[in-house]
């Protein structure tokens, strides 16, 4: 497993570090960190010697700090924008690491750089976020039915040790609307009568029916020794899913990220950049081009 951590030196970005270590299999992992010093440009008469020496320093201390987990590390240093270049480097990675905001009073988000490499990188990407738990990670896994969270699946199985995790995997039956129709329409009938005469509640009877075979499908691709539980939902999946993380005490959340770049997802954003942005524990993103 090749793995790309990026440091600016910050104390974000260290914790993101000792995150990873914890989170990711210590199986066959070879792992490059990366600094990215700025290119000087403009009035900027910063010395570019000057600033690779800096980012040389950062990692420098890094490596110290990822030895200190039992982790050997490559330094690497590039110049230029630091989105970009970790974007194209991403690409030959397995999974590629960057580190999420944090502030004291609570609040958390991505930084430019995280949402750029998160939306943008075509690989996998681990949105890092404090130190968990230095065994038994608590994963919570949404799926969707789709033959790509099925793949993420069997990503995440490659990128994690599951012989000591616990894996939670949820499904979302999504109800973006309410029926309401005239009041006569809700007087007058058993709940039994309504189910079979209102369109909605017949769909929903089948999505959970659906969401059985889904997250049965999902359970077979994990290993065997895996221990998991289920879960299913019905409301918008990026506010389902966020609510359980807050409230299950997860390690990571992991999810596909389809890559989708339409005027859709431009303006309301996808399920899984909202949850990669507002998780309160890392955000594994498996990124699929289908």
């Amino acid at each position: 497993m090749k793995v790309l951590m990026a440091t600016d030196g910050s104390k974000n970005a260290t914790a993101a570090l000792r995150s990873a270590c914890h989170i990711l299999s210590r199986e066959d992992r070879n792992v490059d960190i990366m600094c990215v010093a700025p290119s000087p440009h403009g009035d900027n008469h910063v010395n570019p010697d000057r600033l690779r020496r800096r980012a040389a320093r950062i990692l420098d201390s890094a490596r110290t700090k990822l030895a200190a987990e039992g982790v050997s590390a490559r330094p690497v240093v590039r110049t230029g924008s630091p989105a970009g270049v970790l974007i194209v480097a991403s690409q030959e990675y397995d999974v590629t690491v960057v580190a999420a905001e944090s502030h004291g009073n609570g609040w958390v988000g991505l930084g430019p750089v995280a949402t750029r490499v998160a939306e943008h990188a075509n690989t996998t990407v681990l949105v890092a976020r404090q130190d968990c738990r230095d065994s038994g990670v608590r994963v919570l896994a949404a799926v969707d039915g789709t033959d790509r969270s099925l793949r993420a699946l069997d990503t995440m199985t490659s990128l994690l040790d599951l012989s000591e995790a616990d894996v939670t995997l949820v499904h979302v039956i999504e109800i973006p609307w309410m029926h309401a129709g005239p009041d006569q329409e809700w007087i007058g009938y058993e709940e039994e009568t309504e189910e079979r005469i209102d369109p909605q509640a017949q769909c929903q009877r089948g999505c959970e029916y659906d969401a059985e075979g889904i997250l049965e499908k999902a359970r077979e691709r994990l290993p065997a020794r895996t221990a998991v539980s289920t879960l299913v939902y019905r409301g918008l999946p990026a506010d389902e899913i966020l609510s359980e993380a807050a409230t299950g005490d997860y390690d990571l959340v992991m999810m596909s990220a389809s890559g989708l770049t339409d005027l859709k997802h431009q303006i309301l954003g996808s399920v899984s950049s909202k949850v990669a942005f507002n998780a309160p524990c890392s955000v594994l993103l498996v990124r699929s081009a289908n």
